[in-house]
């Protein structure tokens, strides 16, 4: 056997190469589980390093009264007493909560249901699809840098409000939202709607993330899915509720949570103004504006609690 396996090697030249080993199952899960940590401490050491530290510092402000005096902080411990006034004496929180709790579900809702749409007609094969992406995505590029800030600013709003004035008049002529809650006598419903239609431009300005992931979402189911439903004859929309969205559940919840975050801290929320105002503007009240912005924060964390409980329970995983 040796003398064998000695002139196979001669006569070739060389040793014959053997396959390589393809990584086991257990393996590559371990490789994926390092990944996993690896970017789970980078997380950890960045919070400890940048966030840690003001958000203690905010939650001890929030039990305080904050005095400043020739470059000291004072801190006046008051236990709940910011707390108390926000619902109890503050006549402006409240009202300003309800109406952004309001404003940002129904945004949730028509985001998500509008980037979900936009996303499954963007993946369908069409010339100009590429361009069509580029110009759903693009607000997203505007608003991540300095451009934002002069667009939310007091000039743009008074260039934007002379422009409105003196081009196309006629378009101020109708009120359609007067008009329609005149003849429905102030329905409710007429007013949702109404306002879900004021707010067409903005949803659509802030769904270009969602659309990104909802596109990634679609690619990666594979299309011998399709294929097998159509050769039993499933029609379209039968495809869409049996393939398309149970293999989407779990980008719909990140798109979700992505949402929440995102239209709770916008910067046209009108409690975040409040609450910036009442620690930098005429008030100065850090200790009060701490304990506004922890009892937000509760309730952001109460609406990913909700959204992520109730949902995790109809997601479904591909199973390798």
């Amino acid at each position: 056997m040796e003398t064998n396996n000695s002139e196979r090697k001669t006569r070739a030249g060389k040793a014959p190469k053997m396959p390589k080993k393809t990584p086991r199952a257990g393996e590559l899960l371990r490789r994926k589980a390092n990944a996993g940590r690896i970017i789970t401490y980078f997380w950890v050491l960045g919070f400890l390093i940048f966030i840690a530290t003001p958000l203690f510092q905010s939650l001890r402000y929030a039990f305080s009264n904050v005095q400043i005096s020739l470059g000291n902080v004072n801190l006046i411990p008051l236990g709940l007493d910011n707390f108390v006034k926000a619902f109890t004496l503050d006549a402006e929180f409240v009202p300003l909560l309800i109406d952004s709790i309001t404003v940002i579900i129904v945004d949730i809702v028509l985001i998500t249901f509008f980037s979900l749409f936009i996303a499954v007609m963007l993946n369908r094969k069409f010339k100009g699809r590429a361009l069509l992406r580029a110009v759903f995505f693009l607000p997203v590029i505007i608003t991540s840098g300095a451009l934002v800030y002069v667009m939310q600013s007091d000039v743009s709003a008074q260039f934007a409000g002379e422009a409105g004035q003196q081009g196309m008049p006629m378009l101020q002529t109708v009120d359609f939202k007067e008009m329609l809650l005149t003849l429905t006598n102030n329905n409710r419903a007429v007013l949702v709607l109404t306002d879900a239609i004021d707010r067409v431009y903005q949803i659509i300005w802030k769904s270009g993330v969602q659309i990104l992931l909802f596109i990634a979402g679609l690619q990666a189911i594979s299309p011998a899915l399709y294929e097998s439903a159509e050769v039993e004859g499933s029609t379209g929309w039968e495809s869409f509720w049996k393939i398309t969205l149970p293999m989407i559940s779990p980008i719909i919840v990140i798109n979700l949570v992505y949402t929440i975050i995102d239209s709770f801290t916008d910067y046209n929320n009108e409690l975040l103004r409040y609450i910036q105002s009442t620690a930098f503007g005429s008030m100065l009240d850090f200790g009060y504006s701490a304990a506004l912005a922890w009892i937000f924060f509760a309730i952001i964390s109460i609406f990913l609690l909700l959204s992520v409980g109730l949902l995790s329970r109809k997601i479904f995983y591909l199973n390798d």
